[in-house]
């Protein structure tokens, strides 16, 4: 389906009608990057981040990898610049009974944390959205796996994905909606243009893409303002450009039946210096930081970027 297409359907639906009204966006500004040297911790190679999510109780950064393992790492902030970053554990992801996780399923894409501001310690759960066989699994810090999450109905089977390479890369939680996902693609039979994300509670919204080449949904996060701040990384190879944008998905801009329009926040777009961004997380405040997947490769880095989000009327 084209773009002009797919449009014409938004409008169709109804979606296209609050633009008038719409409130400013917020205003996003990148503060400060930091590198993280190539390394070992605990026997496990730092490499290929994919999700980030952030335990105020415990003052610590997990993070996971496309390779099935999750680090805790120790920040250091002075106002808005990251100052360090230093790796206190890392294991691989386990099952319920002990044993590593196979390749095949051990994918970790998205990840977010329960129990992470409750004043409390020791009662973190970390709840990660698996790409190879969809799955949404509660584990605890240290990499062992709890139970099972139902993910929605229209992604559970891989036969759904657009292909195997496309499956569930984002995941947050909304105190209104439950947890909500997406595929990094749309699904078979919808237009490719067209993204959808999906809630645990059985609802569904779509927006078009941001019109770059073979742009996918990488990371999720809930504001503040129970909205939905939205990551998509677009590459269709190395003639074209990597191109981030960040996007503000309003809920109140969409209509009943689950058209949305999104705002650009912040869009990244070079054939030279923008990284693979894939994870995301608020921190603190007005406070999100974002990562860069290195690939398992000397060209590329893990890299660290704080920036901040300011709401309207905030």
């Amino acid at each position: 389906m084209s773009k002009i297409f797919a449009t014409v359907l938004l409008f169709v639906s109804g979606v296209l009608w609050p633009l008038a009204g719409m409130s400013a966006p917020p205003q996003l500004h990148i503060r400060s990057n930091l590198v993280v040297s190539p390394m070992e911790v605990d026997g496990v190679r730092l490499t290929e981040l994919s999700g980030l999510a952030w335990d105020a109780d415990e003052q610590l950064l997990y993070a996971v990898s496309d390779k099935g393992s999750v680090f805790h790492l120790h920040l250091t902030l002075s106002g808005n610049q990251l100052e360090s970053v230093e790796p206190v554990f890392a294991a691989y992801l386990l099952d319920s009974k002990g044993a590593r996780l196979p390749r095949y399923r051990a994918d970790a894409e998205g990840l977010m944390v329960i129990n992470a501001n409750n004043g409390k310690k020791g009662d973190t759960q970390l709840v990660i959205a698996l790409e190879g066989e969809p799955r949404l699994v509660r584990f605890t810090p240290a990499g062992r796996a709890i139970k099972n999450i139902t993910p929605p109905k229209p992604v559970r089977e891989k036969k759904s994905l657009r292909h195997g390479n496309a499956g569930l890369e984002s995941l947050t939680f909304h105190p209104r909606f439950g947890f909500i996902t997406a595929p990094e693609k749309p699904l078979k039979g919808e237009p490719p243009d067209l993204h959808s994300i999906y809630s645990t509670n059985g609802q569904k919204w779509s927006f078009m893409a941001y019109p770059a080449e073979n742009s996918g949904i990488s990371a999720m996060e809930t504001l503040p303002d129970g909205n939905l701040l939205i990551m998509e990384r677009a590459w269709s190879g190395v003639l074209s450009p990597m191109t981030v944008s960040l996007r503000y998905l309003d809920f109140r801009q969409c209509s009943r039946d689950g058209a949305c329009t999104v705002q650009d926040l912040k869009v990244l777009s070079s054939h030279l210096v923008v990284d693979n961004y894939e994870g995301l997380a608020h921190i603190q405040g007005n406070q999100y930081l974002m990562v860069s997947d290195d690939g398992d490769s000397d060209w590329l880095t893990t890299k660290l970027t704080l920036f901040t989000l300011d709401l309207p009327g905030k």
